[in-house]
């Protein structure tokens, strides 16, 4: 049997064009990759980067599909493309990574999660921020149950962005052309790690604004959450913001961990404060605890990168020899859900309960989409 080292999977690039391709280069370079096929609906910058990889161009990505056949396709269009695209990608046979968001609403997720189940096929979603060290640590002492039952979790992050970033291009910022604004972009990597470390929400309740900048949908949201263990929790994000980039911090039972600028702090409490709370004959005795060291958790990270080829290389381990995806469709509808949540739950005025009603979601995206400036 041929080995993985010298097996190669041929893969297309539909969205080429796009900025986000540069992110993907060092992916795309991996010696199991081999591109067949390139395309994009604006043939002059789709021509020269196929031009640039030495392989065929199209316009039209279903021509490729039939004149081609590859084994994977990796789709970087614009948010609202990614639903369609995707299905027809996995009814031609190939294997999908897709760049987040998932889609732009709930139901289409469901959609392709289904799809990839009847074809028998993997769907990927590029959340490289998974792979971080500090993440992978976290969620490490989140399973082995060394924080204990979660009581708190809060997450503020800044993605600052100026006006220029939204001119890049026309459907940017606009329900139409995306979605949403910071909800459906930036912090759905946030909202990811905040759904890998401690689950879905179970409630929600949520605001969007526009504080800073000259755009059809928010550039900030904020929401209460609720747990269905009790847990309780509060997100902020925003581009019209300066402020740390990203703070996340968990508290349970046993201690609390946070994570901030790429580090990860844990302090662990010497006893249960469930126990303490309880036992404790001292009406106001502390609670001790100690800060724990990373090599004291007996965590043996393997080192690599925690960019986009480690998606890649996550992906190629799971079609080649059966390995889980990082994350697969039904993990990378998570922080779709969530956003899609925040945004019900700011203009029905109503606290949200999920699995959130996919039908009632839809019919707002719909009317608020009809007086989108964009028109495609």
């Amino acid at each position: 049997m041929e080995s993985s080292r010298s097996l190669r999977l041929r893969y297309a690039v539909i969205g080429v064009a796009a900025g986000i391709f540069n992110s993907h280069r060092r992916g795309l370079a991996s010696p199991i990759v081999e591109i067949v096929a390139v395309s994009d609906i604006d043939a002059e910058r789709g021509q020269r980067r196929a031009d640039e990889i030495g392989c065929p161009f199209y316009t039209d990505y279903r021509q490729l599909l039939a004149g081609v056949r590859p084994d994977v396709a990796v789709i970087l269009t614009p948010h609202p493309l990614h639903a369609r695209i995707a299905i027809d990608c996995l009814r031609a046979g190939c294997h999908v990574l897709v760049e987040k968001p998932i889609a732009i609403q709930v139901a289409e997720a469901d959609a392709m999660i289904a799809v990839a189940r009847e074809c028998g096929r993997l769907l990927g979603v590029v959340f490289q921020h998974r792979f971080r060290p500090d993440v992978r640590m976290a969620h490490r002492l989140l399973q082995a149950g060394r924080l204990g039952a979660i009581e708190r979790v809060e997450l503020t992050a800044v993605w600052t962005r100026p006006a220029s970033y939204f001119h890049q291009a026309p459907w940017r910022a606009t329900w139409a052309g995306e979605g949403g604004g910071i909800a459906m972009n930036q912090a759905m990597h946030n909202m990811d790690i905040l759904c890998y470390l401690v689950g879905m929400p179970q409630r929600v309740y949520g605001w969007t604004r526009r504080l800073l900048h000259q755009i059809e949908v928010e550039d900030t949201i904020q929401a209460m959450l609720e747990w269905p263990g009790g847990a309780l929790g509060t997100l902020h994000i925003s581009t019209a913001e300066a402020d740390v980039p990203e703070r996340l911090k968990i508290v349970g039972t046993r201690g609390r961990l946070e994570l901030c600028g790429g580090q990860l702090t844990f302090r662990e409490l010497d006893q249960d404060i469930r126990e303490y709370a309880a036992t404790n004959p001292e009406p106001y005795g502390k609670l001790p605890s100690h800060e724990v060291a990373l090599e004291e958790v007996a965590l043996e990270l393997e080192n690599g990168a925690a960019d986009h080829s480690a998606v890649y290389s996550n992906f190629h381990d799971a079609i080649l020899h059966g390995s889980p995806l990082m994350v697969d469709g039904e993990q990378g509808r998570m922080s779709l859900e969530l956003a899609n949540a925040i945004i019900y739950s700011h203009f029905t005025h109503s606290e949200v309960e999920l699995p959130l009603d996919r039908q009632r979601y839809a019919a707002l995206l719909e009317r608020l989409q009809r007086s989108s400036s964009f028109r495609g």
